[in-house]
C-alpha cells in the first residue's frame, strides 16, 4: 500500500469490526450472549453502510487508515474446531474489508486460542495467505488461559519465527478480579489493569527475550507501566523479579494512544520514548466527536510536531511498513 501520510493523514492502530454473522456463530456455538452483547448494535458490523459512516467519520478526524482487530470477541470456543472455523470466518471477513476499501482498513489476524494446534494452522494462513500486519490477543482467553502458560511456546515461536507484531488487548475480565468486578469496573479501570498485567506476565515468563523478532503493541498506553515503570525496574534491580530488565524489554514494545489524556500520552512518551507511541481510538467504543477527540488530543499535546507526527503517523509507518 503507497499513501502519503502527513498530519491530517493519522493511522488508527487500534479500531474494532464486529460482523454480525460472526458473532452469531460465537453465539450459537458455546459464547455467553453476555458477553457478546457489549459487541453489538454500535455501528461496528461489517456492512457497506456501517463501513461508509466509519470512513466518514475517519476523515472527519484526519485518519487516512484503521488497523482493525475482532479482540475481545476472539474465536475462543469449548470445542477445538468450532473456535478454528470461527477464526477462518472472521479472518477471512477481514480479508475482504481489507481488499474492498483498499488503503483504508489492514488488520490484525485472530486466533482460535486456546487450541494450540489449530492456532498453529491458522498462524500461516493470516501471514502467507491472508497478508495481515500481524495478530491480535486478548490478556485472557476463556475466563483461565493467560499470556504466560507454557503450552504458547510453540505459538511464540511460530510468530517469532515470522517476525510477527502481535497487539495485546484486554477482555472486560477485569483481571479476574473480584475486587473489580463485584463494583462493575470491568472496563473503567479493569482493562487498563489486564493490559498492564498481562505484558508483565509476558515479562515474567522471558517472552519477548527468548523471542526476539516478536514486536508487541499494548492497548490504552499500557496501562499503569508507565507511572509505575521505576517500581518495576526496582523489583527487577533489588529482588530479581524478571528475568531482564523490564525497562528495557517494554522500549522495544509500541504502546497506543487510546488513553486520551495528555498528562498520560506525555507520561508514556517519556517512559516509553516517543518512537513506541501509536495513535489509537478503540472505535467502535469511542465515536463521533470523541473518535475525532483520539486525534485532536495528541494534535493539540504539548510535544513539538516532530513528535506529534511521531505519534499520528510516523511510527505506524514504520511498525507497519507502509
Amino acid at each position: 500500500m503507497s499513501i502519503h501520510y502527513g498530519p491530517e493523514d493519522a493511522i488508527d492502530t487500534h479500531a474494532h469490526i464486529f460482523p454480525a454473522a460472526y458473532l452469531d456463530f460465537l453465539a450459537a456455538h458455546g459464547r455467553p450472549e453476555g458477553e457478546i452483547a457489549i459487541a453489538r448494535g454500535l455501528g461496528a458490523d461489517s456492512t457497506d453502510e456501517e463501513l461508509r459512516s466509519r470512513i466518514e467519520w475517519m476523515d472527519r478526524a484526519g485518519v487516512a487508515t484503521q488497523i482493525i482487530a475482532v479482540t475481545p470477541q476472539v474465536p475462543s470456543l469449548p470445542d477445538a474446531s468450532d473456535s478454528a472455523t470461527a477464526a477462518r470466518l472472521v479472518n477471512d471477513e477481514y480479508a475482504r474489508i481489507v481488499r474492498d476499501y483498499e488503503g483504508r482498513f489492514l488488520a490484525y489476524g485472530a486466533l482460535p486460542l486456546p487450541h494450540i494446534d489449530e492456532t498453529l494452522a491458522e498462524i500461516p494462513y493470516i501471514f502467507d495467505e491472508l497478508g495481515f500486519v500481524g495478530v491480535s490477543i486478548s490478556t485472557v482467553t476463556m475466563d483461565t488461559f493467560f499470556l504466560n502458560d507454557p503450552s504458547l511456546d510453540p505459538v511464540w515461536e511460530a510468530l517469532n519465527e515470522r517476525s510477527a507484531i502481535v497487539n495485546i488487548h484486554p477482555t472486560g475480565s477485569g483481571a479476574c478480579s473480584e475486587m473489580i468486578n463485584g463494583a462493575s469496573l470491568e472496563w473503567v479501570n479493569g482493562a487498563p489493569v489486564e493490559d498492564a498485567t498481562a505484558t508483565l506476565q509476558l515479562l515474567k515468563a522471558d517472552v519477548p527475550r527468548r523471542y526476539p523478532n516478536i514486536t508487541f503493541h499494548i492497548a490504552h498506553l499500557g496501562g499503569d507501566l508507565p507511572f509505575i515503570a521505576r517500581r518495576i525496574e526496582d523489583n527487577y534491580e533489588d529482588w530479581h523479579a524478571f528475568a531482564a530488565s523490564p525497562i528495557q524489554q517494554m522500549r522495544k514494545m509500541y504502546f497506543d494512544a487510546a488513553n486520551f489524556h495528555e498528562p498520560s500520552l506525555r507520561l508514556a512518551a517519556e517512559t516509553f520514548g516517543i518512537r513506541q507511541i501509536l495513535g489509537g481510538s478503540d472505535f467502535p467504543y469511542f465515536q463521533e466527536d470523541k473518535y475525532v477527540r483520539a486525534f485532536s488530543y495528541i494534535r493539540e499535546a504539548n510535544l513539538t510536531q516532530e513528535e506529534i507526527d511521531a505519534a499520528l503517523f510516523a511510527n505506524a509507518q514504520r511498525l507497519y511498513g507502509i
